[in-house]
């Protein structure tokens, strides 16, 4: 793992605010005699992947309340979640109650399973990838449950033991992640602390099944850094086949592709994402169309979530317009969908009308927010999606800490209030205004990311890798000239 020279590195102590009291407490900043990049051991990749292993366990702990079983006469151990526990305690994740819900404590293939549901036969509702990895995690839950149940004394609940190998895959996914991110960031590999820490992970990395696409975004960067853009395509294409957000990394390259006429290497990513998600997806398609469909079906039919704009706009006014009650909103799917391309175009137009070359992690960072803030499904974990493209477009440790944290505040926030008013759940005033401290966080970062790129304000990656994208790779500018202008136009007042 190549990380920037001991000399070349831009320590975050003395250099964020939002550090430079932990570094007091550490010892105080720098001096002339500081042993940086002679470390035997504690070095920056190590330190970076014991954190990113500590908040993993503290995800795990914060799941750890949903937990809590009954054993009946028999000695069999069954879930508890009884007056809300799931909601009171703020544990609620997807993976513990699918385990059965999903038929993947019987065995057998994940989209074969169906089951009835207000007269509609229903099947896995995610994207392939997701259901290999979930049915893969199944198989191995339900051989450790049959040899734990051999041992001596109650047996967890299988969905626990389903929960836990499940985690301990996620977080081996997560270390992978932040290793390969320690050579991205560069000269700047300390803002990797700010993901490998991160309060977002803490309360959604076991919520659903979101790290694989994240780890293979950070994958498609890494390859595009060594200039491979052929493998970059292939993991954007896995990701997409994990979940549908990596697909819109494509159109941060094309922006640059474009503009640095550069059509060979997005060509080759293009076609090696095409290959990977055909190769993942054609054997369910051909196989079980329903259960494919099934995750397009529910997208198209599902209304708005609660920590979307259009959720605060009902609680705020009771207006229940957009046909969000209808079977199919049809006028919510357009205006969510017309919102979404009309920031695309606008964030393209924006990277090929700036004076200097945009960087990959500002265009993607962009896109992925704009989708998150007009779309009509909003599920919190999807939160974690930002993490990694804020830290690598606007190292503002402050700024970014402020708006984990209100991810955080949002979680309990919202379970409270999903246990209703009758059970003394939060009223909906509260959510909202969480959900718009949230909102106005993000777009506070996306209009600094704005101002970077039109030179308003200093862009610190750049700066610290004399003028250049660290993540360019085969789509910066063609020549060393080319990127010493766009410097010096960056540069000029």
């Amino acid at each position: 793992m190549r990380i920037g020279p001991a000399e070349s590195r831009v320590p975050a102590i003395g250099r964020e605010p939002a550090a430079r009291s932990w570094g007091e407490f550490l010892g105080g900043p720098l001096g002339p005699h500081a042993a940086v990049g002679r470390q035997r051991w504690w070095t920056p990749l190590r330190v970076l992947i014991a954190l990113a292993v500590a908040f993993c366990s503290f995800g795990y702990a914060q799941k750890s309340p949903c937990f809590r079983s009954s054993i009946d006469e028999k000695g069999i151990a069954s879930l508890d979640w009884s007056g809300f526990w799931q909601y009171t305690t703020a544990c609620y994740n997807d993976i513990i109650p699918l385990f059965a819900g999903r038929g993947l404590n019987t065995g057998g293939f994940p989209y074969a399973y169906s089951w009835q549901e207000d007269g509609l036969t229903r099947y896995l509702e995610y994207p392939v990838a997701t259901g290999y990895f979930q049915g893969i995690m199944g198989a191995f839950g339900r051989m450790v449950y049959r040899v734990l149940s051999i041992l001596p004394g109650a047996t967890p609940p299988p969905s626990v033991i389903y929960f836990t190998i499940t985690a301990g895959f996620l977080s081996l996914l997560w270390v992978l992640g932040i290793i390969m991110l320690a050579e991205l960031a560069g000269n700047r590999v300390w803002d990797v602390v700010l993901i490998a820490a991160s309060p977002v992970l803490i309360v959604h990395a076991f919520t659903n099944w979101d790290i694989p696409s994240i780890v293979c975004v950070i994958a498609a960067l890494w390859f595009v850094r060594r200039r491979r853009p052929g493998l970059a395509g292939v993991m954007l294409g896995l990701g997409t086949a994990f979940k549908l957000w990596p697909l819109y990394a494509f159109g941060a390259f094309l922006v640059l592709a474009v503009r640095n006429r550069r059509a060979r290497p997005f060509l080759r990513m293009l076609a090696g994402g095409v290959v990977s998600w055909i190769l993942l997806n054609l054997p369910v398609m051909l196989l079980y169309p329903e259960a494919w469909s099934e995750f397009l079906r529910l997208n198209r039919e599902r209304s708005w979530e609660w920590t979307t704009i259009y959720a605060v706009l009902a609680r705020a006014t009771g207006w229940s317009g957009f046909d969000a009650s209808s079977s199919t909103p049809t006028v919510l799917n357009t205006v969510s969908f017309l919102l979404f391309a009309g920031a695309c175009l606008a964030i393209a137009g924006l990277g090929l009308g700036t004076r200097r070359t945009p960087r990959v992690a500002e265009l993607l960072f962009l896109i992925v927010a704009a989708f998150l803030l007009v779309n009509k499904v909003w599920s919190p974990q999807y939160s974690l999606w930002l993490v990694v493209p804020a830290v690598l477009a606007l190292p503002r440790w402050r700024l970014l800490l402020a708006w984990m944290c209100s991810e955080v505040l949002v979680w309990p926030i919202l379970t409270w209030h999903m246990m209703g008013a009758d059970h003394h759940g939060l009223p909906g005033w509260v959510l909202n205004i969480a959900v718009l401290c949230r909102d106005g966080l993000i777009i506070a970062i996306a209009v600094l990311v704005v101002a970077q790129m039109l030179g308003k304000v200093k862009d610190k990656v750049e700066e610290a890798h004399a003028g250049r994208d660290p993540l360019a790779g085969d789509f910066g500018p063609r020549s060393t000239s080319e990127a010493d202008e766009s410097a010096k136009e960056t540069a000029a007042p």
